[in-house]
């Protein structure tokens, strides 16, 4: 090796380790940023449902609900969109009295479980803690109708960036889920919404017109999405 292919080395081993360091920091402090978003949406969420409308409807979830400009794709109706990026069934647990069922809504559309994914929790972990939201959205509000969507697909291979933004969730995990949640949705009689075949490509992967990166909802996807959704929100 000449002394400049070793200099060249060198310089390539500090430019890769420079990046992981700063990709452990940025990763690091997003990771806290959303939890202290996390925390201070469901306070804000909190003192919001003090000042609502009768007879509302809401949308719950994660970054999947919460970036769904329901306002606009949906402004005809009286919607709350009650979604936190990064939240977990746990997370839904823990802020459904003060976030939802102190609102007494009419409708209650809920779609979670992707970031549980990414946290490594299983499918039946997953599973379980569904049921436990939508036994206690029934047991405290019996005359609410409730709705519940499918996880949507993801697509690993949508662009460069998308198989760190995927993380370790999985398509087959999803699809697992989804079937579940078909069948607990008929024991329970709640309207179970498939939306998940409806954006996928040839290849069983979500669109890449639907898709930012592979995880998140394009503004087409969310078109699609609405399309679907409509008759259940009007009727």
């Amino acid at each position: 090796m000449t002394t400049f292919e070793f200099i060249i080395l060198i310089v390539f081993i500090g430019l890769f380790i420079s990046n992981i360091v700063l990709i452990s920091v940025f990763l690091h402090a997003f990771m806290r940023y959303m939890k202290n978003s996390k925390e201070g949406k469901k306070e804000y969420y909190e003192l919001l449902n003090r000042e609502i409308e009768k007879d509302s409807i809401v949308f719950l979830g994660d970054s999947l609900t919460e970036f769904y400009r329901t306002d606009e794709f949906l402004r005809e109706f009286n919607i709350y969109n009650r979604g936190i990026a990064g939240d977990t069934t746990d997370g839904v647990l823990d802020r459904l009295e003060s976030n939802v069922i102190m609102m007494k809504p009419k409708k209650v559309f809920l779609q979670i479980g992707t970031n549980d994914l990414n946290e490594n929790k299983k499918p039946l972990y997953i599973i379980n803690n569904i049921k436990k939201i939508i036994s206690k959205l029934k047991e405290k509000l019996p005359n609410t109708k409730i709705y519940l969507l499918s996880l949507y697909p993801i697509n690993s291979k949508a662009m460069a960036i998308s198989k760190i933004i995927v993380g370790l969730r999985k398509q087959t995990d999803i699809e697992m889920i989804n079937s579940a949640l078909v069948t607990y949705a008929k024991e329970m009689n709640i309207t179970y919404i498939d939306v998940f075949p409806h954006l996928l490509d040839e290849e069983n992967r979500l669109k890449k017109e639907f898709t930012v990166e592979g995880l998140h909802i394009s503004l087409d996807g969310y078109c699609a999405i609405t399309n679907l959704l409509y008759q259940y929100v009007e009727e």
